[in-house]
Parts: structure tokens; C-alpha cells; sequence
């Protein structure tokens, strides 16, 4: 059962209207389409074909949902001397987060970073976790439901909420590989309130990056490794860039223009 914050805010992917919750689903008043959940989870999840990039992105992320955890920490460490957990944490540390803000997490994977997040956010913060693949939410939902997170399947291209509906967004690893990343980081603003944070970052191997076999391997096992940044989305402001894990990756942290609550794509 979702909390009445969240019902509040959610809107159709494709339309931007109310939608009107019955049992075990959604549905669009004006042409009566229906949202059904999946597994208990309300999935919200738009266009029903997706692009080649992403419906193999996907296909991926679903196979890999029990392991992901635990194979990028032990990869994580064998091929880069990277503690994960420790890097997380620092990541989080770096966000500038107030307790109490509320914080959407786009593409949260299993989970790794929402105990830090809710730590640093504190108990009576509001946090959503959205991400295409239903796999990776169930991992949430397994280890994770303690944290009082409220999941969401959908689209991270199309985000199923009214504008200005967060303080916060957050999102790693995974961006460079959308079929349309600079289309999604713009979906990222419209979401925040005027003056909202946005976090996001993804694989970047520094020069001074010197793990002899890590440097080899690691872009051969990611294909991240080879995907360029996406180009900052219009209407943010303070931007900085931090190199985190390491030297294997990029966290760029701004802030939504004040007075702006959307921004239209340039």
C-alpha cells in the first residue's frame, strides 16, 4: 500500500494526469487504460515496446537482480582494491542531503545505496525508489523493507510523477547506457521542486586509475566504461564534479534553478 504522499504526486507516464487507484492497479479516468500492479508493486511503466538499447539493458538487470549486490562488491574489490560499501557511503556523504528532505532514487538497483540514504536523510523523510526492472525492486523489497521506501516500477525516461514533486533525486550508474540519457536527466529536473538537489553519476575510468588488471578488464566486462557523460540538463545550477570510486566513476550534484518549477528541453 503506497503512502498518501505518493499517491498524491504520482501522475500517467504518457499524459501527466491524476490517475484514480482501484484494486490492484491504476487507471486513466479519460480513456479508462489501465496500470495493473505487478507482484504487489505499482507499475506505472511507459511505452509498453521499448527501445532495442533498453529492452537489452533490461533483459540484463533482470538476470542480474539476486547477484548484482554481492559481484560488484567482490568485482569491486578484486579488480579495482575498492571497498563498494565504503565508497557508497562516501558517495552519499558528498550529496549534501538535510534530514527530512523528500528523495526520489531513479534506477536504485537492489538497493545498495538506501540504507545510507535513509541514514542520512533520517526516519521521517519520504523516499522513492523507481526502476524498469521489476527484478531489481523485489531485491529492494526483500532487503530493504525496513526502510520504509515506496517502490515504483517505471520507466526513468518517463517518470510518473507531477512536476516539482521532490526535494531530492539521486541516481548511479546506469544513465549511459538509456537509449536517450540527455532525455532522461531532463525528465530528472522536471520532477524537483525550484532549488531541489539532483545527483547522478556512472563509470568513468580516471588516467590515474593504475589497477593492473582492473584497467583491462573492467571496460570489457561494463560497457559504461565506454559511453560518454551525458551533457548537463538544462535548468540546473552549482554544479560540481566529484571522481568517486576510486577513479572508476563520476558524481555530478546541482541544484534545480529557484524560481523555475519545470524546465522545457532546450
Amino acid at each position: 500500500m503506497l503512502a498518501g504522499w505518493m499517491i498524491e504526486v504520482l501522475r500517467c507516464p504518457e499524459t501527466g494526469q491524476r490517475l484514480r487507484r482501484e484494486a490492484q492497479g491504476w487507471r486513466r479516468p479519460d480513456d479508462g487504460h489501465w496500470f495493473a500492479d505487478r507482484l504487489g508493486i505499482s507499475s506505472l511503466s511507459f511505452p509498453e515496446q521499448l527501445p532495442e538499447a533498453d529492452a537489452r539493458m533490461h533483459r540484463l538487470y533482470e538476470r542480474l537482480a539476486p547477484f548484482y549486490d554481492v559481484s560488484e562488491r567482490w568485482l569491486g574489490w578484486l579488480l579495482s582494491g575498492v571497498d563498494m560499501r565504503r565508497s557508497r557511503q562516501e558517495i552519499v556523504e558528498r550529496l549534501g542531503l538535510r534530514p527530512g528532505m523528500r528523495l526520489l532514487e531513479v534506477s536504485p538497483g537492489p538497493g545498495v545505496f538506501l540504507p545510507d540514504l535513509r541514514r542520512s536523510l533520517g526516519p521521517r523523510a519520504e523516499i522513492a525508489a523507481l526502476d524498469l526492472s521489476l527484478n531489481m525492486l523485489l531485491q529492494c523489497r526483500r532487503q530493504m523493507g525496513c526502510l520504509g521506501v515506496e517502490l515504483v516500477h517505471a520507466n526513468g525516461h518517463h517518470l510518473p510523477f507531477a512536476d516539482a514533486s521532490f526535494d531530492a533525486l539521486f541516481h548511479f550508474g546506469g544513465v549511459q547506457l538509456f537509449d536517450q540519457p540527455a532525455q532522461a536527466l531532463q525528465e530528472w529536473v522536471r520532477v524537483l521542486r525550484p532549488g531541489g538537489l539532483m545527483a547522478w553519476g556512472d563509470e568513468a575510468m580516471s588516467p590515474d586509475f593504475r589497477h593492473p588488471v582492473g584497467r583491462r578488464v573492467l571496460p570489457w566486462l561494463n560497457p559504461g566504461f565506454h559511453c560518454q557523460a551525458p551533457a548537463v540538463p538544462a535548468g540546473l545550477v552549482d554544479l560540481v564534479r566529484h571522481e568517486v570510486h576510486g577513479g572508476l566513476g563520476y558524481l555530478m550534484v546541482g541544484r534545480k534553478a529557484p524560481g523555475r518549477a519545470s524546465i522545457a528541453p532546450d
